[in-house]
């Protein structure tokens, strides 16, 4: 099995790729949607990530209340980070992508299933955003919050999961070195 991108992009390309989506996530993470979670934070209650897992309608329901008159502010966040879902997931895969082909790793197979994992936080978080939108705008329900803590759930583990090899295939690769 091959990991995603290396049979169209020369290593060059996939650099120049990786910097650039690594500076679009940090513009968009930093500049828009960490801002924005702050105002929502500042309302209590915690921000996105604590609806993202209340996993119950009372929990959903608790939150949306307590951060009643920033519904644009929730919306635009959402929004935003419809765009980051393009980013973040396709930098971590190419990432693992390329550290399977690196020399001396001592774990390249695995990565070639984590690089194609970490893409499956492009729909789930798409997911997540939609079912996110519909509880702003139409309020919780039992099932909405527990289809958005599912989705985020497995967004994340796909996102740590390909994190975590970086860094332990990425330092093994340099220890082999």
């Amino acid at each position: 099995m091959t990991p995603p991108f290396v049979a169209f992009l020369t290593w060059p390309q996939r650099w120049l790729l990786l910097a650039v989506l690594v500076v679009l996530s940090a513009v968009l993470f930093f500049g828009h949607i960490a801002r924005l979670d702050e105002l929502i934070q500042a309302k209590g209650e915690g921000g996105i990530l604590a609806l993202q897992f209340a996993g119950s309608v009372a929990k959903a329901t608790d939150l949306l209340a307590a951060w009643r008159g920033l519904e644009e502010e929730l919306r635009s966040q959402t929004r935003w980070d419809f765009l980051f879902l393009l980013v973040y997931p396709t930098a971590l895969s190419l990432a693992c992508a390329m550290l399977v082909e690196a020399r001396g790793n001592p774990l390249p197979t695995i990565g070639v299933f984590i690089a194609w994992f970490a893409l499956a936080a492009m729909p789930l978080d798409a997911l997540e955003n939609l079912a996110t939108l519909r509880m702003i705008d139409h309020g919780a329900s039992e099932s909405l919050a527990s289809w958005l803590t599912f989705c985020a759930t497995i967004k994340f583990a796909a996102a740590f999961t390909a994190a975590g090899y970086l860094l332990v295939a990425g330092t093994a690769t340099l220890v082999q070195r």
